[in-house]
């Protein structure tokens, strides 16, 4: 089904009034959306292309999470920009980019509307543990785990003047990876990634396909000589100037992970300690 046959299905339902028929993942997804771009009286999400980064670290994330509330009817076309936006979204180049590209109205019942950043948060706060929650948290850990890495990769390639889009091929491995190491672990894996890609070109230069194979080959290697010893491997720090997306806070408060969400491996282990 398109983005405009959903929004337009979702108009002719009863708006939600109550966030518990979010579930977990869904009140994360819109208390992030919230405080990355919404007006004062929560009536509409703004266009972010050049904020997105509040929400999530990397696009793919990013537009998962616009997508979800879509889907779910949160989510609706905003009215002024209604056949503009369908009139591109008919257009056969239509790409997921614009989903950031975009004016959103919320649709959520008024009587609530005023109190929904606070209800989700308590929402949240009030999270049991159950086989279910644990399992969505394990998902949305990885998933902003690899939004985390891949969004560095393509940080540390344009620092070496090579294409960030390079970055991409480790999708796959990096849940893997990080259910044995931590994300602060595995940006550093990217950076030797990205350094070796570019001593490569420089040797090699760019013939087809050897900057993709030169990063994965890297991360999997330097994972693989960490195995063994006694100490850690190098842990990366979140850099100052980015900060922390809408949507990692909202699940830090569900998770209550703290810096064990950069500092330790994706696990099951991890989160059952915080709720114990």
């Amino acid at each position: 089904m398109s983005v405009s046959a959903v929004s337009e299905n979702a108009i002719l339902t009863p708006p939600l009034s109550d966030v518990s028929e979010l579930g977990l993942f869904g009140a994360m997804a819109l208390l992030g959306v919230l405080q990355a771009g919404a007006d004062p009286g929560y009536r509409y999400l703004r266009r972010m292309p050049s904020g997105g980064g509040r929400l999530a670290p990397h696009r793919a994330l990013r537009h998962q999470i616009i997508a979800a509330l879509l889907e779910a009817g949160v989510l609706v076309h905003a009215a002024p920009r209604r056949l503009k936006l369908d009139a591109t979204l008919n257009d056969p180049e239509w790409d997921q980019t614009n989903l950031e590209d975009a004016d959103w109205a919320i649709c959520w019942c008024d009587t609530t509307r005023a109190s929904l950043p606070r209800r989700l948060k308590e929402y949240l706060d009030a999270l049991e543990l159950s086989a279910h929650n644990r399992e969505v948290l394990i998902d949305a850990w990885t998933a902003l785990g690899k939004a985390e890495c891949l969004a560095f990769g393509e940080y540390a390639l344009a620092t070496h003047r090579m294409d960030p889009k390079i970055a991409m091929v480790t999708e796959s491995a990096l849940g893997p990876l990080l259910a044995q190491r931590s994300i602060g672990q595995t940006c550093a894996y990217m950076w030797w990634g990205a350094k070796n890609v570019a001593s490569s070109f420089l040797r090699h230069g760019g013939q087809p396909g050897l900057a993709e194979r030169e990063m994965l080959r890297s991360i999997t290697n330097a994972y693989d000589r960490s195995e063994g010893q006694v100490r850690p491997g190098a842990q990366f720090q979140r850099h100052f100037t980015i900060p922390l997306g809408t949507f990692a806070s909202a699940f830090l408060s569900a998770s209550r992970l703290g810096d064990a969400y950069w500092h330790a491996p994706i696990s099951d282990e991890a989160i059952d300690e915080r709720f114990l």
